[in-house]
């Protein structure tokens, strides 16, 4: 008996404890890339193709965003169009100072996706970007127009509640202290207004409508705007016009 219990413990030495089992970190939702004029997002859009830029230069309208005058690329030249920043080194993201000048050097490319009958949704995204200069910080303007945010964490609660994807106005959501009362009665009773139609009231009022084409190709939200973005979106169908939309 003794034997046997001696060469049980040496077999158990000698093998060796099983391998503990690593398991991949949750980094959280991928980040969706909003369209040049802002009013659409993808996570990941169609048709992409490199474009000939090395280097650009903006304001900074988010730590993901920034705004050019005029971008030639693609289809046909822009103004006022929003480029997705994506750094090489996150940190950098930390200078991204809303309002801020920055010269970003990186591989630039663009994607589309058709979204309505008569609007293309166009996304210039910078690559392995870097920040080459910048203003002072202190130089720096407050926010000069907005975009929409799809599934922002401060609205996660309320989007349980809703039972779907809320998209919403990015300075509504920077002003949630004030604003949240407001944009709570709004999402709960949405409108099935066209997102081209008129918004009736006050230009700072805030309306929700149901809108499948803000977001996500394969995803319907909610969409929830000021009066004056949905007038701006409106006037976004007429080609000739490329103003950012209000603050």
């Amino acid at each position: 008996m003794r034997f046997l219990l001696a060469l049980g413990v040496l077999l158990l030495l000698a093998c060796p404890a099983p391998a503990q089992v690593a398991f991949p970190q949750v980094t959280g939702i991928p980040v969706p890339l909003q369209s040049i004029s802002g009013r659409f997002s993808s996570l990941n859009p169609l048709n992409p193709r490199r474009c000939t830029y090395r280097k650009i230069s903006g304001r900074v309208v988010s730590p993901r965003l920034i705004m050019v005058e005029e971008m030639d690329c693609g289809r046909s030249g822009h103004d006022n169009a929003l480029v997705n920043i994506q750094f090489s080194n996150p940190a950098d993201a930390a200078q991204m100072v809303t309002g801020r000048n920055v010269v970003i050097a990186a591989s630039f490319k663009r994607a589309e996706e058709d979204r309505e009958p008569t609007i293309v949704a166009e996304f210039l995204i910078a690559e392995k970007a870097r920040i080459e200069s910048a203003d002072p910080i202190g130089e720096a303007v407050p926010a000069f127009t907005s975009y929409m945010i799809c599934q922002p964490p401060e609205l996660d609660a309320l989007a349980r509640q809703l039972g779907g994807e809320l998209c919403v106005q990015s300075t509504i959501v920077a002003s949630l202290a004030a604003a949240g009362p407001a944009l709570e009665r709004a999402a709960r009773a949405p409108s099935n207004a066209a997102p081209g139609d008129d918004a009736p009231g006050d230009p700072n009022d805030i309306s929700c409508r149901r809108d499948p084409k803000v977001s996500d190709r394969n995803l319907a939200a909610i969409a929830c705007a000021r009066g004056s973005y949905w007038a701006w979106y409106k006037a976004l169908h007429d080609p000739q016009f490329s103003m950012p939309a209000p603050p």
